[in-house]
């Protein structure tokens, strides 16, 4: 979100995929109004059934409400060129991967394990006079602007949201939903085509051993994560080029799943390139293509490649231009010390867990979308004697932004 200096209120203006993204992959609507001040609402609910396979059969309903206020300071307090974000949000905390499916890609990016009340952001950003340049710093959700596309918004799993290479790594995952830490952001842009940005994070968001309360603060030996991309349009295409570090040793997560009496600290680090383009037609009504590769450290991961291909078309049936149809494949492939652990249970591993989703968006009415999706997840948490899933879901967004 940028806010323009001058004598005129700035135009407040929000667009995905960038921090006025809400949890669960869901777009909130454009708004352009002479207002120094925008409030907006937004709900995602999934009821999701697990109908046959993984651990068990069940059906969920995860709630996810958000409140997102943004502010222009440069009329509301004479600070020029500078905007103010709080995005706070309840989650009632339905498990589905946990309880049923036993994946560890996670069907349902609004999963929270446990029932939430939250600020997730609070930043400010105050960007240059000739708007190349801005700075961040505050609450911030990483995925909110890096490792993140437009057209991948579309689906329900959490793999096409950031990677899986990436989502699950740190002692309790980076800075995004549901838990984000302090950070600073700087971004410049060189040229029309081309954005550099990157950001410092608190390398441990809130308090892993209590995960209902809300712990803001640096250091204890958290360390730091680090990332950094690259953005690049050129004609159609666009392309993202990123890279990651968590500065602080992560323990060997073998090591620490089963108790070794030495548990090795290691490093935690990877890169990704992510890519999407217009295939056919255009932004109103064609084909877009997605693709996401990305590794991670072998002995501090779960995961250490991922990769994922999606195709999104809107306007695709005839009489509705406005619904997206879309299908997508993610695989995560498993560490060395992601499978050692699975072999320590007396199975052998899976190479890697998939998932493959069919999704359609039925845009009801400009601020409201029901979703029937279905997904199919094979080798769930890397064993095989978990049963591939197939789960059956329904996902209603409903946005309201003035």
């Amino acid at each position: 979100m940028t806010a323009a200096g001058g004598a005129e209120p700035a135009l407040a203006q929000v667009a995905a995929p960038s921090a006025e993204r809400t949890p669960g992959n869901v777009e909130l609507p454009e708004v352009e109004a002479r207002d120094p001040l925008v409030l907006q609402l937004a709900y995602t609910g999934d009821l999701l059934s697990s109908v046959s396979g993984g651990q068990r059969r069940g059906t969920r309903w995860i709630n996810n409400v958000s409140a997102i206020a943004t502010a222009d300071l440069d009329t509301l307090a004479g600070v020029p060129r500078t905007t103010a974000l709080v995005h706070a949000f309840y989650n009632n905390g339905a498990r589905f991967s946990g309880d049923l499916v036993g994946d560890g890609q996670v069907v349902s990016s609004i999963e929270t394990d446990t029932p939430l009340l939250r600020v997730l952001e609070a930043w400010v950003e105050h960007h240059g006079t000739d708007e190349r340049w801005s700075v961040k710093a505050g609450l911030y959700d990483v995925n909110s602007e890096f490792d993140a596309l437009q057209t991948s918004l579309l689906f329900v799993n959490s793999a096409f949201g950031m990677g899986t290479d990436l989502g699950a790594s740190g002692r309790a995952g980076p800075s995004t939903f549901p838990s984000t830490s302090l950070s600073v952001r700087g971004q410049v842009k060189l040229g029309e085509r081309l954005t550099l940005r990157a950001a410092a994070a608190d390398g441990v968001p809130n308090d892993p051993s209590r995960p209902r309360r809300t712990w803001i603060g640096i250091g204890g030996g958290d360390g730091a994560l680090l990332i950094g991309e690259a953005d690049a349009e050129l004609g159609v295409v666009r392309l993202l080029a990123g890279g990651w570090t968590y500065t602080a040793r992560s323990d060997d997560r073998f090591d620490a799943a089963t108790g070794a009496a030495v548990i090795r600290r290691v490093r935690s680090e990877g890169v990704y390139l992510r890519g999407e383009a217009q295939l056919a037609g255009d932004r109103e009504r064609g084909l877009r293509g997605f693709f996401r590769l990305g590794v991670a450290s072998d002995r501090a991961n779960i995961y250490g490649g991922f990769s994922s291909l999606g195709f999104v078309w809107r306007g695709l049936i005839p009489g509705r231009p406005q619904d997206d149809s879309g299908i997508a494949v993610a695989y995560a492939g498993g560490s060395s010390a992601g499978r050692a652990i699975v072999r320590n249970e007396g199975v052998t591993p899976a190479r890697g867990e998939a998932v493959i989703e069919l999704n359609h968006r039925i845009q009801l009415r400009d601020w409201l979308g029901v979703q029937p999706h279905v997904q199919y997840v094979v080798a769930p948490g890397l064993n095989p004697t978990v049963r591939n899933a197939l789960v059956l879901g329904l996902r209603l967004t409903a946005t309201i932004g003035e």
